[in-house]
């Protein structure tokens, strides 16, 4: 082993256990979401495309997401390439970090004055747990949902209660935004390329 790869291994960071427990629960989340499609038929006679279609699609790309960011934690450089996305990603959040420090200075933000770090969004670690808590169980919540409310229903109620509970974003434009997404969602997939999802036991969308 050279020098070099001595050096880029010791200032490797360790990646945040919270971090790492997210991104396993997630692609936990998409392999059940896989497995359900499955179970719905990801193809039906003819080869036609199945109930089960999308569902699988989704989950799958899930579940490499999931994985290739475990592998960008434990061996990716610590430092991005010069001149690569990711530098210029690393950038503009570096600044969009130090106008949300500079706008929450002061009495209007003491976790930022008592020196807790700002993400992007200006959330705290707590806030930054705290959603990702909420967004795991409304996903699970979603996913169990499917068999009773069927898929555009069960993802447009996760879509309403994330902008509402997790974002806190006002009810009608969470709404408006809501059903914004199930008819293109609807008009595209179902009317559009003709894709059979789940209806579940209401049999409605």
């Amino acid at each position: 082993m050279t020098a070099q790869e001595t050096e880029h291994q010791a200032t490797r960071p360790r990646p945040e256990t919270s971090d790492v427990v997210g991104t396993v629960i997630l692609g936990v989340v998409g392999a059940v979401a896989v497995v359900m499609g499955l179970g719905y038929g990801f193809t039906v006679e003819g080869g036609q495309v199945g109930p089960g279609f999308l569902p699988v699609l989704t989950g799958g790309f899930i579940v490499v997401a999931a994985v290739l960011e475990l592998i960008r934690m434990f061996f990716a450089s610590s430092s991005p390439i010069e001149g690569s996305f990711m530098e210029t990603v690393e950038n503009v959040e570096e600044e969009a970090r130090a106008a949300i420090e500079e706008v929450y200075s002061g009495a209007e933000a003491p976790e930022a004055a008592a020196g807790e770090e700002l993400d992007t969004f200006g959330r705290t670690q707590r806030q930054r747990s705290t959603a990702m808590v909420k967004i795991f169980a409304l996903i699970l919540a979603a996913l169990l949902l499917i068999p009773v409310l069927g898929l555009l229903i069960s993802l447009s109620a996760m879509t309403l209660a994330l902008l509402i509970f997790v974002e806190r974003r006002p009810w009608l434009t969470s709404l408006l935004a809501t059903l914004g997404a199930l008819a293109f969602f609807y008009l595209v997939f179902v009317q559009g390329l003709r894709v059979p999802l789940p209806t579940g036991m209401l049999g409605i969308i």
